[in-house]
């Protein structure tokens, strides 16, 4: 295992199976080539034009004050739409190959890969940084097979553009598959293989799901009551969300609900900003903000953490979320779920920090559109959609169950993990006899 993780107590669990630890360094590169590995990727934004590519193009526009600042911005796009189509991409990403590897800070991976001499090397995610992605590069130019996990719903529309030429994909579900060809249509069909995500195992294993008496005790809150999630998102994307946690908070006896609804509010650990911190300090009735047990230093949640959080999934009755993951985990298991497309109350958001924006991001369009969730657009949607998801949950049952289906088919069992380990052993089967790798 080849990881940037140092903490022994992530490993203990699978420490069985593990020969050996390597850790792994993040080597600095010259600095031309990442100035041309971000041209690249600035440049495939402008070719692949998402919503989010645009909104990083609005977010450059809000930042260039002065007139020298707008005239480096203005040459900077005119050099990216010359450079913003297929072909030119792909060679450019090709050159960046070979100047990686003929460049490469260290020789290092090159003698730890030739002792190792091994059959595969899984880079499980291929956004997460140059520690894991140079190693995947070496190991490629040696002539050792790679294989990569598109590790989340919308790496292809929101991330960097993929420069390690992987040998086989794995990804999510089988729109992620078309996705991939659509954009890369150079990878072959077969090398890519739909195995689901083992991020939502934990969801279906009956290990991780805490008595609903024992969570509400952990939490202090009342079993017999009802509670909403409300799950917070990155501060940088979405400013001044504690006015959005406020208002609800204010709405919570005014529901008009036979039981009144408790509010836990879990507050995400990755860039979180000083006013949330502040926020999750102060003392409301019916509302707690349970700490997160993530480890902070390597922002990765702790086998405790994740039997409270899919505690919480299972007993909450509604989540209220801007436009993340976790409008899946309530999707799959049949619960109501509230994403947030207006600006907090009071707020006076530039309009690239618009609330809104998240809703149309390529990824998430798709379930906006299904009605599988609800979008609330003002206080008063999100005042009527809490009362309906309340006191009919299954209102949109028939809703959720199509796009889940149709998205994930059979894959949400909690074998994800195991697919993903029968699909690497599948792919050195597959290469036995024919040489390295």
């Amino acid at each position: 295992m080849l990881t940037v993780i140092e903490d022994e107590a992530f490993f203990a669990p699978a420490r069985q199976y593990i020969d050996e630890i390597v850790q792994l360094t993040e080597y600095p590169e010259r600095g031309w080539i990442v100035r041309f590995r971000a041209l690249i990727h600035d440049a495939h934004f402008r070719w692949l034009w998402s919503k989010v590519a645009q909104n990083v193009w609005e977010f450059a526009d809000a930042r260039a004050h002065g007139t020298s600042a707008r005239i480096k911005l203005g040459l900077k796009r005119a050099v990216l739409r010359t450079l913003a189509f297929r072909p030119l991409l792909s060679s450019m990403t090709r050159l960046e190959q070979a100047l990686s590897w003929f460049f490469r800070p260290t020789r290092e991976l090159d003698d730890l890969f030739r002792r190792l001499a091994p059959d595969l090397v899984f880079n499980t995610s291929h956004i997460h940084g140059q520690a894991g992605e140079l190693p995947a590069k070496v190991a490629r130019r040696l002539g050792y097979r790679v294989a990569g996990f598109i590790f989340s719903w919308d790496n292809l529309t929101s991330r960097s553009r993929i420069f390690v030429p992987y040998d086989h994909y794995l990804v999510w579900h089988e729109p992620m598959k078309r996705q991939l060809l659509d954009l890369y249509p150079g990878i072959p069909e077969k090398t890519i293989h739909v195995t689901g995500t083992p991020q939502f195992d934990f969801h279906f294993d009956p290990q991780y799901i805490l008595p609903r008496q024992e969570l509400c005790a952990r939490l202090g809150i009342d079993p017999a009551r009802p509670f909403i999630l409300w799950t917070t998102g990155v501060t940088f994307h979405f400013r001044e969300e504690e006015k959005h946690i406020e208002t609800v908070i204010g709405m919570l006896e005014k529901l008009g609900v036979k039981d009144v609804p408790q509010l836990v509010v879990r507050v995400y650990v990755k860039g979180l900003g000083e006013e949330m911190r502040a926020f999750s300090r102060r003392s409301f009735p019916d509302v707690v903000f349970p700490a997160a047990g993530w480890d902070e230093r390597w922002a990765t949640p702790r086998y405790d953490d994740l039997e409270m959080y899919t505690s919480l999934l299972h007993h909450a009755a509604v989540s209220i979320n801007a436009a993340s993951t976790v409008t899946l985990e309530f999707l799959m298991l049949d619960k109501p779920v509230i994403n947030i497309g207006f600006d907090p109350p009071g707020s006076t958001l530039a309009h690239a920090d618009r609330w809104s924006r998240h809703i149309d991001f390529d990824h998430f369009k798709p379930i906006a559109e299904s009605g599988a969730t609800m979008i609330a657009r003002s206080v008063e949607d999100m005042h009527a959609m809490l009362q309906r998801s309340l006191e009919n949950p299954a209102e949109l049952h028939e809703k959720r169950q199509a796009y889940m289906g149709a998205v994930f088919g059979n894959l949400l069992d909690g074998h994800a993990g195991e697919r993903v380990a029968a699909v690497l052993l599948d792919i050195v089967r597959s290469y036995a006899g024919t040489g390295r790798g």
